[in-house]
């Protein structure tokens, strides 16, 4: 394959980025599927990203021009999905370093499960931004050149779309909407305290993993919520509640940041975290 650079990834929303990037040595053997959770995690996203990945594949080849020959098509969506060139694509975007794991398997990392956590990543940014947007990505990283087809709107009367097409080329043309200005960035929020778990990225949540391992133990949890002051500039303080008994609290500008302290506090208050970690 040809060495450029690759085009940046699309950027994931919310609890997903935690999914795609947990190690299994996070979860204990034969632990269910969390329920809680929306994708489950990153094997179950990795299955479907394997599909989209290679359907992507497929029709940025198919899409070349001067047109390839079917064997020619299915010969180099060989050599674009191999391990190798996937592995070229992990290293290039550092998806391994930010991959959350148990400390004993830190030194593991470097072994070539490239497929599997690239995948994961292709099929979250299918599940939460469709294919339009996986086409575009995948078919920049197979060829810089990649033109992406225009979105063309499904109409059943092909006489209606064309006289639309006619009437407004022959009208003025339309003017640029007009964006709003963007709000003033708030400060930025304080760092998350060090996770003991994740020493390939030690700034990861607690809140999915505490979700998770209290998932597997069978335990109820919830997270009762308060907003106090203004609007503008108010606090928001979070509980986390397990089989009835509160056994954490935080706060903070936004009510994800009180959530996860919270069940920081709660993680350690179950006694879950490593003895060496505990004090």
């Amino acid at each position: 394959m040809d060495s450029y650079p690759p085009p940046p990834p699309p950027k994931l929303r919310g609890d997903i980025i935690l999914e795609v990037f947990t190690h299994k040595s996070l979860r204990f053997p034969g632990a269910p599927t969390n329920e809680d959770s929306e994708y489950g995690d990153n094997e179950r996203l990795s299955v479907l990203g394997e599909k989209v990945l290679e359907t992507a594949v497929t029709f940025s080849l198919f899409s070349k021009r001067p047109m390839l020959k079917a064997e020619d098509i299915e010969a180099q969506r060989r050599e674009v999905l191999s391990e190798a060139n996937i592995e070229s694509w992990i290293i290039a975007y550092k998806f391994r370093e930010k991959l959350r794991c148990s400390p004993d398997v830190v030194t593991t990392l470097s072994e070539p499960k490239a497929r599997l956590l690239f995948c994961s990543y292709v099929g979250a940014v299918f599940a939460q931004n469709g294919m339009e947007m996986v086409q575009r990505w995948i078919g920049q990283l197979v060829d810089p050149d990649f033109d992406p087809p225009m979105h063309v709107e499904p109409d059943g009367d092909m006489d209606a779309a064309i006289k639309r097409v006619k009437t407004e080329s022959m009208g003025s043309p339309t003017p640029p909407p007009i964006m709003p200005i963007p709000p003033q960035p708030m400060n930025a929020p304080p760092p998350l305290p060090t996770n003991p778990l994740a020493p390939a990225q030690p700034q990861a949540a607690f809140l999915p993993l505490f979700n998770q391992t209290a998932n597997q133990r069978r335990l109820a949890v919830e997270y009762p919520a308060q907003f106090s002051g203004p609007a503008h500039a108010g606090r928001w303080t979070v509980q986390c509640v397990v089989n009835g008994i509160p056994k954490g609290e935080g706060s903070g500008a936004s009510k994800q940041l009180a959530k996860e302290e919270a069940a920081r506090q709660a993680y350690y208050a179950m006694g879950w975290a490593p003895r060496k970690y505990s004090s």
